[in-house]
């Protein structure tokens, strides 16, 4: 498949043009608000996570009335709280009693700039080529890599690039419906999620003697104090967390993903 790159701004993506998208339906008005009702919905419980009915009207109110989206109005009217996180955050992989992972280290909380953030979701939605689909998969990755906020960052990637159905159309189930109802999808997501995250792992101490139940607690909460210095401690450049590069496998995968969900 032929390569292309597109730079936005600071921001640089890479990736197959495989011409995997064909967007050209667009959805009524009433259904387009059932539509992302459910949609949101479906992400919340994806996310395990009910929001309060007042706050998914807010949100669907807000996008109604508004071309582009804007990262701050539209945290607010979702969530209702501070949009931007001052702390390190690192997205919680399935840990065993061997290792301690993470699955993702976001941005370090210093290099988060609000209107860069903006200037992506901007270009995503007045971007209009053939291969619209994939670059707006592309720039939801990156929002997801450089995880901007405390709190709902699924829910506000997947809003700003893929699930914006007042300026989207129906040739494409809403990602967060798809990964609430078919696990193939969930399994493929997490495979495109692990082949870009910047993840961190940790091996636990074992303890063989007679003395682990008493040491046992102790040692774990070295083992934790150690690994969050590690996350604390990410030396990546925002330049890294700024450029993707999706490769033969990733690509692949995207694009399987994505025929999985076209209606």
């Amino acid at each position: 498949m032929p390569r292309q790159t597109i730079k936005i701004n600071e921001f640089t993506l890479t990736f197959n043009d495989g011409g995997c998208d064909q967007i050209d339906k667009i959805i009524g008005p009433i259904d387009a608000d059932r539509l992302m009702q459910k949609n949101i919905v479906d992400s919340n419980c994806i996310e395990q996570d009910i929001l309060p009915k007042d706050n998914i009207n807010d949100a669907i109110e807000y996008l109604k009335s508004n071309e582009v989206p804007q990262i701050d109005e539209l945290y607010q009217a979702l969530f209702k709280r501070e949009t931007f996180r001052h702390c390190s955050v690192y997205v919680s992989d399935q840990n065993n009693s061997k290792i301690i992972s993470a699955a993702n280290v976001g941005i370090q909380h210093e290099n988060i700039y609000p209107n860069e953030l903006q200037q992506l979701v901007d270009f995503a939605q007045g971007y209009d080529q053939p291969n619209k689909i994939i670059v707006l998969f592309a720039c939801y990755l990156l929002y997801e890599r450089i995880h901007p906020h405390d709190h709902g960052n699924g829910r506000m990637g997947r809003l700003l690039f893929l699930e914006y159905i007042y300026q989207l159309t129906d040739s494409f189930i809403p990602l967060s419906s798809a990964l609430r109802y078919n696990k193939q999808v969930k399994q493929l997501m997490n495979e495109v999620f692990k082949s870009i995250s910047f993840g961190e792992t940790m091996k636990k101490r074992q303890v063989k003697s007679g003395d682990a139940a008493i040491y046992r607690v102790e040692i774990q909460e070295m083992d934790l104090n150690r690994f969050y210095e590690i996350i604390n401690d990410n030396q990546r450049t925002k330049q890294q967390y700024y450029t993707i590069d999706l490769d033969d496998n990733t690509s692949n995968l995207i694009i399987k993903l994505l025929n999985m969900i076209r209606v």
